[in-house]
Formats: structure tokens, C-alpha cells, sequence
């Protein structure tokens, strides 16, 4: 039987271990771990630059849909601030003082042998910003509910704590300031504090006014009495004044009627072409009207 000699065993097993080195296979596996890691995070970037992309989009469509709601916004506060403008001219309009009327009560009180000469009219304005005028705690008594563990105790059904505290303003608006507040006030009222043990619970409550706007009109009757004996007609005259109905709501009580001219002596007028030598007493009385609040509410 022939024998049979590798001469070539040696290299052959040597390439066979090199075949097998973990080292190489290691670099290999690494090697391809790292291409994938790098395809994987170019993958990745792509994606973060499209997102990018895409929320850079939706950020100025964003940005256009802020500055056109803004924009509808400010036109609907223009809208509203005109329309609160007009209705408050609306309702100005129809409570305006009428000279008209004042005229025609004036001519309704004539006295024979009073001569009217001028009525003069001046109206000033004032008013103020809203403002809280006053403020204030309320305590009201209230039932706290029932603790959890209570689970068998049912509550009690009552109002609210501010409905409460709104139940109690009358305690406060009958004194001052309300007393002497001729404007129209809104009241807002927050929960401050409870107290389960005493049962009580403590509201702010905030009176506030309206902007408005104050008319103050004092009216101004000169005229001349050329009745006998002098200054009778005039007297008729001032007490039809004072005894009309117009005039009594018109003017301030008491203060609203005073004269401020009334020489005791008669004079003549020579400038009067008509009855030069007539003997008259001048006359001014002075009409002081109710301040009227203007407000738009």
C-alpha cells in the first residue's frame, strides 16, 4: 500500500488558523457594525433635515396665522370700540339737554311788563376713567361639606360663597359712599378665605364705577321789569319760576335759583328809541341745572 506524504500540511493548517482568527473576524464585524451605524445616522439626519424642513414650514404658516388673527382681533376691538363709541352717542342723543323745550317753558311764564333782554347758557364737562370707587370683605355664614371619610353624611345643597356675599351687599350699600354715589356701579365679588370651623367665609367685594362724564349748566334770564311800583312783575316772574314743574325738576333744589342783578332804584334807558323816558329795574336771575352723568353703560 502506497504512502502519501502532504508536504504542504503545514502552510495549509497555517491558513486554516488564520481562516479562524476571532481577531479578524472581530475587525470584520466591527467594520460592518460601523457601516450600518453610519448608514443608519445618515437615515437619521436625512429624517431631522426633513423635519427641520417641515417645521420650518407649519413655523411660518404659524407665524401668518398669528399676524392675521392679531390682525382680526385688533379690527374686532376697533369694531367694538365704534360701536360702544355710537351707542354712546345714540343714547347721548336721546337724553340730550333740548334748548328747545327750555325756550318754550321760559315763553310760557311771562309776566306782562317784564321785558326779557337775553338768556344765556353755559355747560361745562368733567368726568373720570372707571375706577373702584370702594372695597370691602364680607363674612357669611356657610356650612363646609362633609369630610371624606364621612362617606354615610350627605351634604348640604346651599348657594355658593359669592352668591352669598351677594346676598349680603345690602349690609353695606346703605351707608356711605353708596348714599351720596349718583353713578351706576358694577360689584365683583371673589372668595378669600374659609373657616370650616367657625362655619363663616370671607369675600372681597369691589364696587366699581363706569367711565363717565359730568354736564354742569347754569342758565342766565336778564331782562328788565317796567312794572309799578317797581321790581312787582319781576317777583310774579321769579315765583312762576320756582313754581314750575319744568323748572322744579330742572334745577338744583334751594341753590338753583338766585338773582344776581336787582338794583333797588328804577333807571331809564335813553338808548330806547321806543319809550325812552320808561322807568325799569334791571334784572338777572341765574339757573342753576342738575349735573346730569353720562356714561355708555
Amino acid at each position: 500500500m502506497p504512502i502519501r506524504i502532504n508536504l504542504l500540511a503545514e502552510e495549509q493548517a497555517a491558513e486554516e488558523m488564520r481562516r479562524r482568527d476571532p481577531i479578524k473576524r472581530a475587525i470584520f464585524a466591527g467594520a460592518a457594525l460601523t457601516a450600518l451605524m453610519l448608514g443608519w445616522i445618515g437615515i437619521t439626519q436625512m429624517n431631522v433635515m426633513a423635519a427641520r424642513r417641515e417645521l420650518a414650514g407649519h413655523t411660518t404658516r404659524l407665524k401668518k396665522i398669528e399676524d392675521s388673527s392679531k390682525e382680526v382681533r385688533s379690527n374686532q376691538m376697533t369694531v367694538g370700540e365704534f360701536q360702544s363709541r355710537a351707542k354712546a352717542l345714540e343714547k347721548y342723543s336721546n337724553s340730550r339737554f333740548f334748548w328747545g323745550t327750555l325756550l318754550d317753558a321760559v315763553q310760557q311764564l311771562t309776566v306782562e311788563s317784564v321785558r326779557l333782554m337775553e338768556i344765556k347758557s353755559e355747560q361745562k364737562y368733567g368726568g373720570n376713567e372707571k375706577q373702584i370707587f370702594f372695597t370691602t370683605n364680607l363674612t357669611v355664614n356657610f356650612v363646609p361639606p362633609s369630610p371624606r371619610w364621612k362617606f354615610w353624611a350627605s351634604d348640604v345643597k346651599q348657594a355658593p360663597i359669592d352668591v352669598l356675599a351677594g346676598n349680603a351687599l345690602a349690609s353695606v350699600t346703605n351707608k356711605a359712599p353708596f348714599t351720596t354715589n349718583l353713578l351706576a356701579y358694577s360689584v365683583s365679588i371673589s372668595p378669600v378665605s374659609t373657616n370650616a370651623s367657625d362655619k363663616q367665609a370671607v369675600a372681597k367685594v369691589d364696587f366699581t364705577n363706569p367711565a363717565y362724564a359730568a354736564e354742569k349748566t347754569t342758565v342766565e334770564i336778564r331782562g328788565r321789569d317796567y312794572g309799578t311800583p317797581s321790581g312787582a312783575a319781576v317777583d310774579e316772574f321769579a315765583r312762576r319760576i320756582n313754581n314750575s314743574p319744568y323748572f322744579k325738576e330742572l334745577m338744583v333744589p334751594v341753590e338753583g335759583f338766585r338773582f344776581t342783578e336787582r338794583p333797588p332804584q328804577p333807571r331809564p334807558d335813553p338808548s330806547d328809541q321806543a319809550n325812552p323816558d320808561a322807568l325799569f329795574v334791571p334784572f338777572t336771575i341765574e339757573l342753576t341745572l342738575k349735573e346730569r352723568i353720562l356714561t355708555n353703560e
